[in-house]
């Protein structure tokens, strides 16, 4: 084989392995939905794993992110989660009324669960969670 011809062919395979290597990189970013169901307000505490301080999300490492506020019902949220970890969507109604929660992870069922004034839905990020 001339030099000429080798040159290019060795350019193709380094090319197309970076861009299988790339391939194999597991991405920890994960699309939450949550749903909350029910009339009036209510006290909603929202539970998810974050990567603060990182950009590629390449890192099954997590910080879990905490927040309360008060909503009016129905309360939906769509959020991502970033690296391994717990996911909880809570509620506190201020009237005591029935309420439902769902907590959706990709492309994973909902998980449900429903309640008189207060309920919680809880879901878990690991390694075999398709996204």
């Amino acid at each position: 084989m001339t030099m000429s011809r080798l040159i290019p062919m060795v350019t193709l395979v380094a090319v197309g392995g970076a861009l299988l290597a790339g391939c194999g990189t597991k991405s920890y970013t994960y699309e939450v939905k949550l749903q909350v169901t029910g009339e009036g307000s209510g006290e909603v505490t929202v539970e998810y794993p974050t990567q603060p301080g990182t950009t590629d999300n390449k890192s099954p490492k997590s910080t879990p992110k905490k927040s309360t506020t008060t909503e009016t019902l129905p309360f939906h949220e769509t959020l991502l989660a970033a690296g391994l970890g717990h996911v909880s969507v809570s509620v506190k109604t201020t009237d005591g009324k029935p309420v439902t929660c769902a907590v959706t992870l990709e492309k994973d069922s909902p998980i449900t669960k429903e309640g008189k004034g207060t309920v919680q839905c809880d879901a878990d990020i690991t390694e075999s969670t398709d996204n």
